[in-house]
């Protein structure tokens, strides 16, 4: 282990030396770029009712298809949609799905759990959390089925069995369950707030700028000296876009990782010298706000929308958001402000963008929702735990249905899908893109999940849409989630009741969407502005 910092050879380059040592054990084989779709994700709230929060609300879209794009493959009839409903789990019959009475949760914020179980409550609990997940996880087949769960579950028992007390502590009980249920990389999904999926956080260096010329990426600092190569590696792949104080671009050194510390990258220079730099983790602090408002920064609307769960309190906001996109639609530029962005309900989003647009814009995808009796009484759970208005779920109930099924278990039954049981019928969303001319930047950080998610995937639909920021939580395999609690130890289970893909069939939970421009997200606000004034006065490049 060596200091980690610049070795001089030849003509002097900038250097920015690591002051610390190296961290050769860094696992770089976790460093992603965005150009590898990765199938994997981590947690963003420690508390159970933020998980919840995450995404409830997602409608089981109706079966009818929009318009496609123009050059964009009818996926309907690709490949994709059979690879699709291969990974929804074929159920032969229900004989083994728990008795609803006793899919319950009666207890969430400050309920204390038993600190001890005997094993003979704990197998209970394995048994009834593995009939719970078959029959009421929507990712139960994509992560493998009977065969990948079932040795989960011998695996916990054989753990259980070997003990030598008659007991065991609940945190020993969590860790058991968290270390073979590892496999499950989806964002959604916990047990007592452990989650199980593996996150990717954004690493950068800011104040090393760099710009682009011909390919290559010159230092600021001394702009006769370019990187020639990065990590061993084209150097384009390490580079990213960002924005400056004075709203100009520039590039600065970023990566995507799992690292639980900051890294170390080697940097190679066009005289003949190297150095290793440290990136740093950028950090994403919690953006507390009203579900949505509109405020003007320099003249520049900034719609802020933190939530889009129809808790009756957040109701006449959420009906603001809608009715203020007309203004939005108007102005030569606006920001949009997802930040720590918790989820709530998609159809929101889906028609903010399409009054911003004038049409229906939506990325491909496919979604398929269990309507079993285990996913009808734990989605059940969750709404009666938010205090969710069932009257209230927008996009939920066929257009000009006022009255709507009168409970989940109704509404459910009425999307069986009768060749699949178990399972509504698969909705196939063909990609709709849209043109827009007005600038519009959205800024995004690692706190926006599920639904807000959701926002940000139909805001891509449109065209001179930049997004600012970091990487986004990564929320996005599961969604209606399920609530219920493990009868002895009363650990809570939360997990989604439907499955969304897009048209790539690639799981981007723990990794989220990228931004275009990375940038602090404490700073994002104010770069957003600066970023529109350097436009509009001709100055800036994008």
């Amino acid at each position: 282990m060596g200091v980690c910092g610049r070795r001089q050879v030849g003509v002097s380059a900038p250097s920015w030396s690591c002051l610390a040592t190296r961290a050769d054990d860094v696992a770089y084989s976790h460093i992603r770029k965005e150009e590898s779709c990765v199938r994997i994700r981590s947690g963003c709230a420690a508390f159970i009712s933020a998980m919840i929060l995450g995404c409830v609300l997602m409608p089981v879209m109706a079966a009818r298809a929009w318009a496609t794009e123009p050059g964009i493959p009818d996926i309907s009839g690709s490949g994709a949609r059979e690879g699709f409903e291969e990974l929804l789990y074929s159920f032969d019959n229900f004989w083994g799905e728990p008795y609803a009475g006793s899919i319950v949760c009666t207890e969430l914020a400050g309920h204390r759990i038993p600190g001890v179980i005997s094993k003979e409550d704990a197998v209970h609990d394995v048994d009834f959390l593995f009939r719970v997940l078959k029959y009421g996880y929507a990712g139960y087949g994509f992560f493998g089925g009977d065969e990948v769960f079932l040795a989960a579950r011998q695996g916990i028992l054989a753990d259980i069995d070997d003990l030598r007390e008659g007991s065991l502590g609940i945190n020993k009980f969590l860790t058991l369950l968290k270390r073979w249920l590892g496999f499950i990389q989806d964002g959604h999904f916990s047990i007592h707030g452990t989650i199980m999926c593996r996150g990717y956080r954004s690493f950068a260096r800011f104040d090393m700028e760099f710009d682009e010329s011909g390919g290559r990426f010159y230092a600021r600092q001394t702009p006769d000296a370019w990187v020639v190569a990065v990590e061993g590696e084209e150097p384009s792949r390490w580079m990213k876009p960002s924005i400056g104080s004075d709203g100009e671009v520039f590039y600065c050194l970023g990566a995507t990782s799992d690292a639980s510390r900051d890294i170390c990258v080697r940097v190679d220079w066009s005289d003949g010298s190297h150095e290793f730099v440290w990136l740093s983790t950028v950090g994403s602090p919690l953006v507390l706000g009203p579900a949505y408002e509109l405020k003007y920064v320099d003249g520049i609307p900034v719609a802020t929308s933190r939530s889009l769960l129809p808790v009756p309190e957040a109701l006449p906001q959420l009906e603001a958001l809608l009715r203020d996109v007309a203004e939005l639609k108007e102005a030569p530029a606006a920001i949009v402000d997802l930040r720590s962005h918790n989820g709530g309900n998609d159809w929101y989003a889906m028609e903010w963008v399409k009054g911003f647009a004038g049409t229906h814009v939506c990325p491909s995808s496919f979604h398929a929702q269990l309507v079993t009796n285990t996913a009808a009484k734990m989605w059940e759970n969750s709404t009666i735990r938010l205090g969710v208005d069932w009257s209230a779920l927008r996009g939920m109930v066929p257009e000009g249905d006022s009255e709507g099924p009168p409970d989940a278990r109704s509404w459910l039954a009425g999307n069986a899908d009768p060749d699949r049981p178990g399972w509504s019928q698969v909705s196939v969303i063909e990609g709709v893109k849209a043109e827009n001319d007005t600038l519009l930047v959205v800024l995004i950080d690692s706190n926006v999940c599920s639904a807000g998610e959701s926002f940000v995937g139909y805001l891509r639909q449109l065209e001179n849409v930049v997004f600012v920021g970091i990487n986004t939580y990564g929320m996005m395999l599961s969604g209606n989630v399920g609530v219920c609690m493990l009868p002895k130890s009363e650990l809570v289970l939360i997990c989604g009741t439907k499955i969304s893909l897009g048209e790539d069939l690639s799981n981007r939970d723990g990794l989220g969407h990228m931004p275009d421009f990375w940038v602090d997200p404490e700073q994002a606000l104010e770069r957003a502005v600066k970023y529109i004034q350097a436009m509009q006065a001709g100055a800036g490049n994008r």
